[in-house]
Protein backbone atom coordinates (compact mmCIF):
# COMPACT_ATOMS: atom_id res chain seq x y z
CA UNK A 1 0.00 0.00 0.00
CA UNK A 2 2.03 3.44 -0.72
CA UNK A 3 0.52 6.69 0.18
CA UNK A 4 0.06 9.10 -2.96
CA UNK A 5 2.56 11.55 -1.17
CA UNK A 6 2.91 13.64 1.66
CA UNK A 7 0.37 16.30 1.22
CA UNK A 8 -2.35 14.57 0.45
CA UNK A 9 -2.51 13.40 4.49
CA UNK A 10 -1.02 16.02 5.73
CA UNK A 11 2.01 15.21 7.27
CA UNK A 12 5.65 15.78 6.53
CA UNK A 13 7.91 13.17 4.20
CA UNK A 14 9.32 11.06 6.91
CA UNK A 15 6.31 10.91 9.01
CA UNK A 16 4.17 9.83 6.07
CA UNK A 17 6.58 6.79 5.58
CA UNK A 18 6.70 5.86 9.08
CA UNK A 19 2.73 5.76 9.09
CA UNK A 20 2.90 4.15 5.53
CA UNK A 21 5.17 1.40 6.83
CA UNK A 22 3.60 0.72 9.88
CA UNK A 23 -0.24 0.56 8.21
CA UNK A 24 1.51 -1.99 5.87
CA UNK A 25 2.64 -3.83 8.79
CA UNK A 26 -0.58 -3.77 10.81
CA UNK A 27 -2.06 -5.20 7.79
CA UNK A 28 -0.45 -7.91 7.36
CA UNK A 29 -1.15 -8.77 11.03
CA UNK A 30 -4.52 -8.41 10.69
CA UNK A 31 -4.29 -11.10 7.45
CA UNK A 32 -2.34 -13.62 9.36
CA UNK A 33 -5.54 -13.01 12.14
CA UNK A 34 -7.74 -13.77 9.55
CA UNK A 35 -5.94 -16.67 8.46
CA UNK A 36 -5.64 -18.17 12.65
CA UNK A 37 -9.33 -17.46 12.66
CA UNK A 38 -10.25 -19.18 9.72
CA UNK A 39 -8.03 -22.13 10.55
CA UNK A 40 -9.06 -22.37 14.12
CA UNK A 41 -12.79 -22.69 13.25
CA UNK A 42 -12.11 -25.17 10.86
CA UNK A 43 -10.09 -27.24 13.19
CA UNK A 44 -12.96 -26.69 15.88
CA UNK A 45 -15.65 -27.49 13.85
CA UNK A 46 -14.17 -30.99 13.38
CA UNK A 47 -13.30 -31.49 16.97
CA UNK A 48 -14.74 -33.45 19.22
CA UNK A 49 -12.94 -31.84 22.41
CA UNK A 50 -10.67 -33.20 25.05
CA UNK A 51 -11.98 -34.40 28.73
CA UNK A 52 -9.43 -33.03 31.63
CA UNK A 53 -9.89 -33.25 34.80
CA UNK A 54 -9.55 -29.67 35.43
CA UNK A 55 -12.90 -27.89 36.81
CA UNK A 56 -13.90 -26.26 33.47
CA UNK A 57 -15.55 -23.20 35.28
CA UNK A 58 -12.37 -22.52 36.93
CA UNK A 59 -10.89 -23.28 33.45
CA UNK A 60 -13.53 -20.89 31.63
CA UNK A 61 -12.89 -18.07 33.99
CA UNK A 62 -8.90 -18.23 33.65
CA UNK A 63 -9.28 -18.28 29.82
CA UNK A 64 -11.44 -15.37 30.02
CA UNK A 65 -9.82 -13.19 32.64
CA UNK A 66 -6.94 -13.96 30.17
CA UNK A 67 -8.29 -12.28 27.32
CA UNK A 68 -9.45 -9.23 29.27
CA UNK A 69 -5.81 -8.87 30.98
CA UNK A 70 -4.82 -9.48 27.17
CA UNK A 71 -6.71 -6.55 26.22
CA UNK A 72 -6.33 -4.53 28.63
CA UNK A 73 -2.08 -4.79 28.30
CA UNK A 74 -2.50 -4.34 24.98
CA UNK A 75 -4.55 -0.82 25.08
CA UNK A 76 -1.67 0.23 27.74
CA UNK A 77 0.46 -0.40 24.76
CA UNK A 78 -0.98 1.39 22.02
CA UNK A 79 -1.80 4.28 25.17
CA UNK A 80 1.20 4.54 26.62
CA UNK A 81 4.15 4.01 24.00
CA UNK A 82 2.24 5.63 21.52
CA UNK A 83 0.98 8.61 22.89
CA UNK A 84 1.31 12.12 22.42
CA UNK A 85 3.74 12.64 24.90
CA UNK A 86 5.88 9.85 24.14
CA UNK A 87 5.88 10.76 20.63
CA UNK A 88 7.19 14.28 21.29
CA UNK A 89 10.71 13.52 21.19
CA UNK A 90 11.68 13.43 17.21
CA UNK A 91 14.75 10.94 16.90
CA UNK A 92 12.37 8.04 18.94
CA UNK A 93 8.87 8.78 17.40
CA UNK A 94 9.00 6.44 14.22
CA UNK A 95 10.27 3.73 16.31
CA UNK A 96 7.83 4.46 19.30
CA UNK A 97 5.22 4.73 17.10
CA UNK A 98 5.80 1.44 15.25
CA UNK A 99 6.51 -0.61 18.15
CA UNK A 100 3.17 0.65 20.09
CA UNK A 101 0.68 -0.04 16.82
CA UNK A 102 2.30 -3.34 15.80
CA UNK A 103 2.87 -4.40 19.39
CA UNK A 104 -0.91 -3.77 19.91
CA UNK A 105 -1.91 -5.78 16.80
CA UNK A 106 0.42 -9.01 17.45
CA UNK A 107 -1.01 -8.81 20.86
CA UNK A 108 -4.28 -8.91 19.48
CA UNK A 109 -2.85 -12.39 17.67
CA UNK A 110 -2.36 -13.60 21.20
CA UNK A 111 -5.94 -13.89 22.09
CA UNK A 112 -6.17 -16.48 19.03
CA UNK A 113 -4.59 -19.34 21.14
CA UNK A 114 -6.43 -18.47 23.96
CA UNK A 115 -9.79 -19.43 21.88
CA UNK A 116 -8.49 -22.01 20.74
CA UNK A 117 -7.75 -23.37 23.97
CA UNK A 118 -10.98 -22.38 24.90
CA UNK A 119 -12.62 -24.10 22.13
CA UNK A 120 -10.83 -27.71 22.72
CA UNK A 121 -11.06 -27.52 26.21
CA UNK A 122 -14.63 -25.52 27.17
CA UNK A 123 -16.86 -24.68 24.41
CA UNK A 124 -15.66 -25.23 20.40
CA UNK A 125 -19.28 -23.80 19.33
CA UNK A 126 -19.21 -20.14 17.52
CA UNK A 127 -20.50 -18.32 20.60
CA UNK A 128 -17.34 -19.91 22.83
CA UNK A 129 -15.01 -18.94 21.02
CA UNK A 130 -16.34 -15.62 18.92
CA UNK A 131 -14.87 -13.52 22.02
CA UNK A 132 -11.41 -14.25 21.60
CA UNK A 133 -11.83 -14.19 17.71
CA UNK A 134 -13.41 -10.61 18.22
CA UNK A 135 -11.05 -9.23 20.75
CA UNK A 136 -8.45 -10.71 18.07
CA UNK A 137 -10.04 -8.23 15.23
CA UNK A 138 -10.92 -5.14 17.56
CA UNK A 139 -7.14 -4.90 18.97
CA UNK A 140 -6.24 -5.29 15.32
CA UNK A 141 -8.34 -2.45 14.16
CA UNK A 142 -7.20 -0.14 17.18
CA UNK A 143 -3.79 -0.34 15.94
CA UNK A 144 -4.23 0.88 12.70
CA UNK A 145 -2.32 3.87 12.18
CA UNK A 146 -3.97 7.24 11.22
CA UNK A 147 -2.64 10.46 10.04
CA UNK A 148 -3.97 12.35 12.63
CA UNK A 149 -1.63 10.30 15.19
CA UNK A 150 1.47 11.96 13.53
CA UNK A 151 -0.05 15.75 13.00
CA UNK A 152 0.57 18.71 15.11
CA UNK A 153 4.12 17.92 15.93
CA UNK A 154 6.99 20.84 16.02
CA UNK A 155 9.85 19.21 14.55
CA UNK A 156 9.90 16.23 11.62
CA UNK A 157 10.94 12.56 12.95
CA UNK A 158 14.16 11.07 12.26
CA UNK A 159 12.96 7.83 10.19
CA UNK A 160 16.03 6.60 8.91
CA UNK A 161 17.19 3.16 10.32
CA UNK A 162 14.23 3.30 12.98
CA UNK A 163 11.64 1.20 11.56
CA UNK A 164 12.30 -1.94 9.86
CA UNK A 165 11.42 -1.74 6.15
Amino acid sequence: MTLPDSTSNGLEPSASRCLERTRSVVLNVMIVDGLAIAATGLLLRRWEGIETDLDRGLLKKVLLGGLFGLFAFAMLVLRQLGGRRRLEPPTTRARRYFTSRVGTAVLGWCALPLGLAYGILIDPSLGGVAPFWLGAMVLGRLALPRAIDLEGFDEPMNDEAEVPR
